[in-house]
């Protein structure tokens, strides 16, 4: 085989190899990109809903001033999410807090990019929700 003819089969077999191996890291570069931005949900039941049930006054008593004021406190979210204020991180928690209903059942959920702080906000919400039923004697 001529020099040449070995120059232009190496060359063809490295620009190959390369462009393989620039396709690998542009997948895994993909890959990693979509685990950034991944979100775990965390779902609950609540119970079934009453008869004339109202989906969004009930959001709205379960994402009150009086039931986030503590849940932020408690974990800490303002640090946590690297916030300034009380108000972003309701702000937060409000639009990543869904609630709906399943046939007759009604469900909440809640998704952050941590896995665990999903699911001890979505604990503590409904928690404080039910304390909050408690004292005023509604449950």
């Amino acid at each position: 085989m001529k020099r040449s003819t070995t120059v232009v089969l190496v060359s063809i077999l490295l620009v190959l190899v390369g462009t393989g191996s620039l396709f690998i890291a542009y997948k895994g570069y993909r890959k990693y990109q979509a685990k950034q931005n991944q979100e775990y949900r965390f779902e609950g039941t609540m119970g079934n809903a009453p008869q004339g049930f109202q989906l969004d006054i009930f959001r709205q008593y379960l994402l009150a001033d009086e039931v986030l004021n503590p849940v932020i406190e408690e974990l800490n979210l303002i640090n946590e999410w690297d916030l300034n204020d009380m108000e972003s991180a309701k702000r937060r928690i409000r639009e990543k807090f869904n609630v709906r209903l399943d046939n007759v059942q009604v469900k909440v959920s809640y998704q952050d990019k941590s896995k665990d702080l999903a699911h001890n906000v979505l604990n503590a919400i409904i928690k404080h929700y039910r304390d909050g039923l408690r004292s005023a004697g509604g449950a």
